[in-house]
């Protein structure tokens, strides 16, 4: 890591970090942080070679400390806003009451919990999770019977969610999340950890989401027949149904093969998934890249036929799809030279609409083809019906005197991703290898232990929320497709990304809203 200076028109940007692991793309991509002007756009000089191109390695350029570059390039204009600002402290009381109420609430922080707020908001953005909460019939305060303390501890916080989500469910103000914060440090204290000075100390926010997963899949059961989950003083039986694999689990085929003897037979496996790791390498630009390099790993173990250890790469395929898919973006590494989880801030792409097609085993991608041509075929057909209404409307509007400009308005058609309200599926299951995205948690700063953690949610009619601990707005699909990197650290990056299943329904009767979301499916079913 050095500093360095950078000159750009009369501005001058002292000290300005550079780590030479990374590369120019992501140097340029912190650049446009400070400074406004897109990676495209950006000319670096005074290194060697003249120009800093985006894939150069920078620590073969031989970057000093101090040393000086130049910028050239404008940045984007800065339009002046259409409407006013209005700010909060501006409103009367009762225009924040009115405010407020329009959005679901949001938590309270009580000291770098930001992490764990961001994650209760995403786990509530799905329905089925919640309506298993409610029909759990667990005390937070009276222990499980004939259980052992993992089981007492999964059950306190399935308890602590339903009782934090019953409160969320019931105001409209910023919610403290107390009892359910106490149950979180009792069970697992790692996230109780204080700083020297005594404070609170910032946690990593996907280790939250996997133990309360766990936790949940410990206690949170629902009956077959859709009947409430299972008293606490009932142990589980066949008849209940662990309501985390049945919505977030799938499972993988795996083989290992020893590259360095062919004679060796792979050793075939088979695991289960509630996540699939995005890994981030210098080659990595958009999300399918990064969980296609996941899934084919090298790594080393004993060889039984070389008596040794050897190098095997592990490939992975998926054989059953989960309903709804978490990805993580593997952002934090540890830094042996600094002794520090540092973070990967490389930008990397993700979409609204995930293909995971190619990441399925033969005969899962057989069983996906009828409803994946019947969804394409849909989407054709929609797309023609919506040429013909205007080309129609142009022909009349032409006929009317109206004019070209008139007449070829909105001539561009884009596929959209119709509002469904289907009901409730007998089984969760994917069967078109599609997902659309429905929240994203995000790290601001370039530490795992610093930095700030907010959850950015798809509401039931196509909105976007952002939750910032107590602060609830608006966003758009717009605000999201930032949050792939481009902005460098210092910015709102995707760590994780909550994707629900795209399922092609032949019954199904869709409805549009005034704004459909953007994509590349059609006649489909969210649930």
């Amino acid at each position: 890591m050095v500093k360095v200076t950078v000159k750009w028109n009369k501005l001058k940007y002292d000290d300005v970090e550079m780590d030479l692991e990374d590369t120019a793309l992501t140097f340029k991509a912190q650049i446009y942080a400070l400074t406004g002007v897109p990676i495209e756009r950006q000319k670096i000089m005074g290194v060697k070679g003249g120009i800093l191109k985006d894939d150069a390695n920078l620590k073969s350029l031989g970057i000093k400390e101090g040393q000086a570059l130049m910028l050239m390039g404008s940045a984007d204009e800065v339009k002046e806003p259409e409407k006013k600002t209005v700010f909060m402290e501006d409103l009367t009381s009762d225009q924040v009451e009115e405010f407020a109420s329009l959005y679901p609430p949001g938590l309270v922080n009580l000291g770098n919990t930001c992490y764990m707020n961001a994650t209760i908001q995403c786990f509530r953005q799905v329905p089925e999770l919640r309506d298993a909460l409610k029909s759990h019939q667990g005390s937070a305060i009276r222990p499980v019977v004939n259980s052992g303390p993992l089981v007492e501890q999964a059950d306190k916080i399935t308890c602590a969610m339903r009782d934090l989500f019953g409160l969320m469910e019931s105001t409209k103000k910023p919610s403290p999340p107390l009892i359910f914060l106490n149950t979180l440090h009792q069970a697992y204290p790692q996230f109780a950890q204080t700083s020297p000075q005594g404070g609170p100390m910032q946690q990593d926010a996907e280790e939250c989401w996997s133990q309360l997963m766990q936790a949940l899949s410990t206690r949170l059961r629902r009956k077959k027949d859709g009947s409430s989950s299972i008293a606490p003083s009932e142990g589980s039986s066949a008849q209940d149904i662990d309501v985390v694999t049945e919505l977030f689990t799938g499972d993988m085929n795996t083989s290992m093969k020893n590259s360095e003897n062919e004679a060796e037979p792979a050793a075939e496996g088979h695991d289960h998934f509630r996540k699939l790791p995005c890994h981030i390498s210098a080659n990595t630009n958009f999300l399918i890249d990064g969980l296609k390099e996941a899934l084919q790993e090298p790594i080393r173990k004993q060889s039984p036929s070389l008596g040794r250890e050897a190098n095997y790469i592990r490939t992975s395929k998926i054989s059953k799809l989960p309903y709804y898919l978490t990805v993580q973006f593997v952002r934090f590494y540890w830094k042996q030279d600094t002794k520090t989880k540092a973070k990967i801030v490389r930008p990397v792409e993700f979409p609204i609409v995930l293909d995971i097609y190619d990441l399925c085993t033969s005969d899962l991608q057989k069983s996906l083809q009828p409803a994946r041509a019947a969804m394409e075929a849909a989407e054709e057909e929609k797309l023609q019906r919506e040429r013909e209404r205007i080309k129609a409307k142009a022909l009349e509007d032409d006929s009317k005197g109206k004019g070209k400009e008139a007449a070829t308005d909105s001539m561009e058609v884009t596929a959209t991703t119709p509002v469904t309200q289907a009901s409730t599926p007998t089984s969760y299951h994917n069967n078109t290898g599609k997902y659309e995205l429905i929240a994203v948690l995000t790290h601001k700063g370039r530490s795992a232990d610093s930095g700030h953690y907010v959850s950015w949610v798809k509401q039931a009619d196509g909105k976007w929320l952002l939750f910032d601990d107590d602060k609830v707005r608006e966003a758009d699909v717009e605000d999201i497709k930032k949050l792939s990197g481009k902005g460098g650290g210092d910015w709102h990056m995707a760590y994780l990304c909550l994707y629900r299943s795209l399922n092609y329904d032949a019954t199904a009767s869709p409805t549009t809203t005034d704004a459909p979301t953007s994509s590349t499916t059609t006649t489909t079913t969210s649930s």
